[in-house]
């Protein structure tokens, strides 16, 4: 409860517009149950908690997801090589959550800039032969964090026994849960029934009686259990029971249910009081004592069952360590990312016409001698936690390299005089004269020693007039966003990215409705932009040609992070010599994504900004066709 967890706060945050895919194992996979559940519950989008075999070969990833990946150690083979398989198709969100610092599979995540990172070292110290106390530390943790983004009024519990609904020691409940249960135990086959909120737990009883041999387990919800399940108990009744987990939401329900049952069929009915994430997270409690008292039952410790020779064999197989069917080759990624669809159990797919334009684009890219080239800011030269500090160490070097070189360098971004701020703190004064920076997405564009741009009032300007008035009179705008008007350009930059996706139409609509011929709507990886007339970031090309370069036909490469349509650099990166660190667009011509593979934003551009080559001619860019996925 005291752990700091805004990195995963921020993971959540970001995973809260789009699906999410849980991946876990064992233990882990009743915590990835227990969290497709809470983003289900919280943001209203499909979720679904995996094995890694089944991420690796039949779950359709696609940029527009989150992938978590969820471990105990972070050792194990199988959740890294699911990490690598996640990687390789670049969700848009990407986070590992271990409950151990300094894991193979946080060192393995560390190697990828955008893939976020939450590890933490278990107070309890290293589990034993069953998730228990990682197992109830993730489920507190993502509690939290969904808690604090949605529902910040509703407090968890600050002890175990508040959470279950008891007050003074523990014996009591664990006493009065033995007695409720001692019926079932000389029962051989247990069926377990569930409702919504307790599902996670109903998956941890399972795979824990499972694994410590304490008998076999069948799972059903209440209405599932209706449609023939039952049958079980009819013909098998002498040698089953049944536990019931229920909550508020169907407590009526299940006690209809085990009302019907036959007399002689010993049943257990485990009530969890409190709204659902409560209720789940004590269900997952109530499941940890329900395996203790089967072991003490059956004279089996579950923590301890003992494991044979032929187990640790199976546990320790690298059958799926090749990555089988998985995208690997440079060539084939880029055209992954470009054409946005591979369908790789369809051999009669032919993706020949793209891999055609990405070998035209790479030739013709090679062969041209670039004066300047134009980056895009945020997202592309500057990281989202890095967005109002000093440039990365690394990134300021290399455009110094370039600059120092005598190659031309342009800046596009929707901000304003902050970004001229970092820059002049990284690059040398005697450079400034090689860089124009264009503010506002272009609308004014200048030196970098020219301290007397952008224009900063906060007047719009005629065509802007009746939108700015209609934005920041919205109150539902108000609530979920900041508002900033200059002379071009109106920025709304949503409070938490949990409300891009209503930003985003509401803007839209205020537009369309109060809007003038001509204005545009484009996004960021933060904010929506609305643009004047005649606004782009492509004058920050033309204004390259004016103030730095000598002949008007000298060759410009353009970077930048939101190719496709409506990203702020979809204008920018429609220049034939084009590339993107993250998002492309459809054009076969220009904006391709040949970073190497899993790398995105300042990685991407760091890795681009490497293959990159200063001489007498001029810059040129050459890519090493040997470049290749993650190990």
């Amino acid at each position: 409860m005291k752990m700091d967890i805004g990195k995963l706060r921020d993971a959540v945050a970001i995973a809260s517009s789009m699906p999410l895919v849980a991946v876990g194992s064992g233990g882990s996979l009743s915590a990835a149950h227990f969290v497709a559940a809470l983003h289900q519950r919280f943001t209203r989008k499909m979720a679904k908690a995996v094995t890694p075999l089944e991420l690796m070969e039949n779950t359709p990833l696609k940029r527009e997801n989150s992938v978590w990946c969820l471990s105990a150690s972070g050792r194990n083979s199988d959740i890294n090589n699911a990490f690598k398989v996640a990687v390789l198709n670049e969700p848009q969100g990407l986070l590992v959550a271990c409950a151990q610092t300094k894991s193979p599979l946080s060192r393995v995540a560390s190697q990828y800039r955008y893939a976020d990172i939450f590890d933490f070292s278990l107070p309890s110290g290293k589990d034993g032969f069953l998730a228990t106390n990682s197992l109830l530390a993730f489920v507190i943790v993502f509690a939290r964090a969904y808690h604090e983004l949605f529902a910040p009024s509703k407090k968890l519990p600050e002890n175990i026994l508040s959470l279950l609904g008891h007050s003074g020691s523990a014996d009591p409940y664990f006493n009065n849960l033995r007695h409720e249960l001692s019926p079932l135990w000389d029962r051989d086959y247990f069926v377990v029934l569930y409702g919504p909120a307790t599902q996670p737990a109903a998956h941890d009883i399972e795979s824990k009686f499972t694994e410590a041999a304490l008998g076999p387990v069948l799972l059903a919800d209440y209405r599932n259990f209706a449609h023939g399940r039952h049958h079980w108990l009819a013909k098998r009744g002498n040698t089953s029971a049944v536990i019931a987990l229920t909550t508020d939401a169907d407590k009526k329900l299940a006690q209809k249910t085990i009302h019907l049952l036959p007399d002689d069929i010993p049943s257990a009915t485990l009530y969890f009081s409190g709204e659902p994430t409560n209720s789940s997270i004590a269900a997952l409690i109530g499941a940890l004592h329900i395996v203790a008292l089967a072991g003490e039952a059956r004279g089996i410790d579950p923590g301890r069952p003992g494991v044979p020779a032929f187990g640790r064999r199976i546990y320790h197989l690298r059958g799926i360590k090749n990555l089988n069917g998985i995208i690997r080759t440079q060539h084939e990624i880029s055209v992954q990312r470009k054409a946005n669809v591979i369908r790789r159990h369809d051999e009669s797919m032919s993706l020949k016409s793209w891999r055609d334009a990405y070998n035209t684009f790479v030739k013709k890219l090679e062969r041209a001698r670039f004066s300047a080239a134009v980056f895009d800011y945020d997202g592309t030269l500057c990281d989202r936690e890095n967005r109002f500090g000093n440039l990365d160490r690394e990134m300021a070097k290399e455009l110094k390299r370039l600059l120092s070189g005598g190659i031309g360098i342009g800046i596009a971004t929707g901000r304003g005089k902050s970004v001229r701020h970092s820059l002049q703190k990284v690059l040398p004064k005697s450079l400034w004269k090689r860089v124009v920076v264009g503010y506002y997405n272009g609308a004014d564009c200048g030196l970098l020693s020219d301290d007397h741009i952008p224009d900063g009032s906060d007047t719009p300007c005629r065509e802007l007039e009746s939108v700015a008035i209609a934005l920041t009179n919205n109150q539902e705008l108000k609530d979920i966003c900041e508002i900033t008007v200059r002379r071009s350009q109106i920025t709304v930059e949503s409070l938490s990215p949990i409300y891009l996706d209503a930003l985003w139409d509401m803007v839209n609509q205020i537009v369309h409705q109060y809007g003038t011929s001509g204005i545009r709507v484009v996004t960021s990886s933060h904010s929506v932009d609305i643009l004047a007339p005649e606004v782009s970031k492509k004058s920050v090309v033309q204004a390259v040609r004016k103030l730095i370069l000598k002949e008007s036909d000298e060759q410009i490469l353009c970077i930048g992070d939101r190719g496709r349509w409506p990203g702020n650099d979809f204008e920018l990166l429609q220049e034939p010599l084009s590339l993107s660190v993250d998002e492309v667009s459809y054009d076969r011509h220009s904006c391709w994504n040949i970073a190497k593979p899993g790398y995105r934003g300042v990685q991407a551009a760091l890795d681009y900004l490497n293959s990159m080559r200063v001489d007498k001619n001029g810059l040129r860019i050459s890519f090493n066709k040997a470049r290749s996925s993650v190990k």
